[in-house]
């Protein structure tokens, strides 16, 4: 019997034409647009700037220190603060902030994007020079809502609207709306599988990529090789003659991709932020390939030109206000000199490269305007809202869509945006055309068994090489108190209570976290690399306490959100919850457990409290499995000692 907890959201009306579901896919995301706006003014409305400094969310005091021309036709600034505000400020690389001198909301204010962080300097990339002003005196910067992201969407959904039956974006989009089947050429492309290792149903789905005319879908359970099964299709795709976009819904993903893509030796170009790309990726990104360029040299010279101008400018005492607006006027005219030869030489190195790997949100920059690709992947694409999806689709006639409905959705900030719809990816509303990949290369079978039946209806199957791989195969002492790969460690009757604070509206709770520290150390006693190791839990607060908890090297803890994606040796989840109504919270979401659960190939050891726990059926079905398995333990029968 299958039990499938996974409810994919229903839009709340019925949408009969192509237009009308762009239309109302539109409106939604307005919606959104407004409860993010409303998510960041809402921090700024209720605090000073100081409080927002203290927490992280701006940065007062700031200084330009030197500026230069930055890819994309834009500028370079890097800025100083103090240390100390730097050090809580949370922005990240490739976050969107307002620089503002006398309110945050003034007229003048100017948007810019977060390239990178360096000790006490930030570097920031904006489209325009900025005003003299800026540079004779101190402003703020404050966390921005993504606009860009939010107008590129726009912009993509006004594309596909105005998509005509006969225009390359016709037929897609006639599938996209639900209006049209996806298809198929009526003769089998003919090919060879360049992986000698793919499995039956990872051919199938390079079959119907390969195949299609308009979309094809990858459903890629946890540890089925859904990124090894997209690397063959766009091998494949190159060696049609084809060029291909490979995006995702995040930076890690991508670079996931591009990390296989380069190893196979098609040398993808990464576009987007360096500081987002891994470190060991960066000499593929547009930047590094830029400054391999002999002729750069000649864009140094100018820039360092007029960084020496700025300078001089900047520190000079003996100068008149006339001969620093020219000192500052030279040096812009030469930043903009760097700036449109740097433009030409991107647009040669773009248009040579036959595998270009950018986010799904970044897939519409101006680098790729004049860009013509023959098809578009889109990984992740179960965790891309329609609008940001539409982003990338509109780069090509067909496309590759690859992820797992049984894992998170979009992250959503207007709950009731995504009641209507906007939670509902493409990929969800076309499941069933996708070819599901049903051999998994991660989990024990026994790690593996209550996802499949629970989610994939039974059909998932462990690889010989890993359906009984445990830890002593790698030299890990046995420990007879926690049995087999899989073990819940039941603390229920035990005391540990979850608690809440004004002050951080996140769930902790700091019993249940002694246990879960005292089970890892037990675990790391047997012998095992903490690098081997993951803590996750469900609840950011939960994830500090047990950093306070276990200052141990190597091992990494962390939110179960965070985690997608990934995979340890051993991994042990602490589910929080414990109280005497039976509220859940984020446990209710049954797809983020089915992440938490699959994470592990070795050993899963989850904490819980199965009082609370157990008002879901879920978690009953989870129970009943563990005990059929032997792997039930309460944790009153000992204390977790250390081995």
């Amino acid at each position: 019997m299958r039990y499938d907890y996974h409810i994919p959201l229903k839009s709340s009306r019925q949408v009969t034409t192509m237009n009308e579901f762009l239309t109302n896919l539109k409106a939604l995301w307005s919606r959104e647009r407004l409860a993010t706006r409303e998510r960041f003014d809402e921090q700024r409305i209720h605090s000073t700037l100081n409080d927002r400094v203290r927490r992280g969310n701006a940065l007062a005091g700031v200084e330009i220190e030197e500026s230069a021309a930055a890819p994309g036709d834009r500028v370079l600034l890097w800025v100083s603060a103090s240390a100390e505000s730097l050090g809580t400020f949370r922005a990240s690389s490739g976050s969107p902030v307002r620089i503002w001198v006398d309110r945050v909301d003034e007229p003048g204010g100017i948007d810019a994007v977060i390239s990178r962080r360096k000790a006490n300097r930030l570097g920031l990339v904006v489209d325009v020079f900025p005003p003299d002003k800026l540079f004779d005196r101190s402003f703020n910067l404050d966390a921005q809502a993504p606009e860009t992201t939010f107008d590129r969407a726009d912009k993509a959904i006004a594309a596909f609207v105005a998509a005509k039956e006969r225009d390359d974006l016709g037929p897609l989009k006639a599938v996209l709306t639900g209006e049209a089947e996806p298809s198929s050429q009526k003769n089998p492309t003919l090919w060879q599988p360049i992986d000698r290792g793919l499995h039956e149903a990872q051919i199938a789905a390079v079959q119907n990529a390969l195949d299609t005319r308009d979309v094809a879908l990858v459903h890629g359970p946890p540890g089925t090789g859904k990124t090894r099964t997209l690397v063959e299709i766009v091998e494949q795709e190159v060696l049609r003659g084809n060029r291909v976009l490979v995006t995702a819904a995040s930076n890690t993903a991508v670079d996931t991709i591009m990390e296989r893509l380069e190893g196979r030796g098609l040398n993808p170009l990464r576009l987007g932020h360096p500081a987002r790309v891994l470190e060991s990726l960066e000499y593929l990104t547009l930047d590094a390939r830029l400054e391999a360029r002999p002729d750069f040299a000649l864009i140094r010279g100018w820039q360092d030109q007029a960084a020496r101008l700025f300078r001089k400018a900047r520190q000079s005492d003996n100068i008149s206000r006339l001969e620093r607006r020219e000192l500052f006027a030279e040096s812009r005219r030469l930043n903009q000199d760097a700036r449109r030869h740097m433009r030409g030489i991107q647009d040669a190195i773009v248009s040579t490269a036959h595998v270009v790997c950018a986010t799904a949100a970044g897939a519409d920059i101006r680098l790729l305007n004049d860009v013509d690709f023959d098809v578009v992947v889109l990984d992740e694409a179960t965790q891309t809202p329609d609008p940001i999806a539409l982003i990338a689709a509109q780069r090509a006639p067909r496309l590759i869509v690859a992820g797992d409905p049984r894992q998170l959705p979009p992250t959503i900030i207007d709950r009731s945006a995504g009641i209507d719809g906007l939670a509902t990816t493409f990929f969800e509303r076309l499941e069933r055309h996708a070819v599901m990949l049903n051999v998994q290369h991660r989990m024990h079978r026994a790690i593996m068994g209550f996802s499949s039946e629970l989610f994939y209806g039974g059909r998932l199957v462990a690889a010989d090489s890993v359906a009984e791989h445990c830890l002593e195969d790698l030299g890990v002492t046995p420990d007879p108190l926690r049995p087999g790969p899989l073990v819940f460690m039941d603390t229920a009757g035990k005391g540990f209570d979850e608690v809440r604070t004004e002050e951080d509206p996140s769930t902790s709770n700091p019993g249940q976290a002694e246990r879960t520290a005292l089970e890892v150390r037990r675990l790391l006693s047997r012998g095992i690399s903490p690098e081997n190791v993951a803590v996750i839990t469900p609840y950011d607060a939960q994830s500090r306490l047990l950093k306070t908890l276990l200052d141990i090297p190597g091992l990494e803890i962390g939110t179960i959100d965070g985690f997608q994606g990934r995979e340890k040796e051993a991994v042990i989840i602490d589910l929080v919850r414990s109280n005497s109504t039976g509220e859940l919270g984020f446990l209710n979401d049954t797809r983020r457990m089915n992440v938490a659960m699959t994470r592990a190939r070795r050993f899963l050891l989850v904490v819980g409290d199965s009082a609370t726990l157990g008002s879901k059926d879920f978690y009953q079905r989870f129970f009943e499995h563990v005990e059929e398995h032997g792997a039930y333990v309460s944790a009153w029968n000992d204390d977790a000692d250390i081995m």
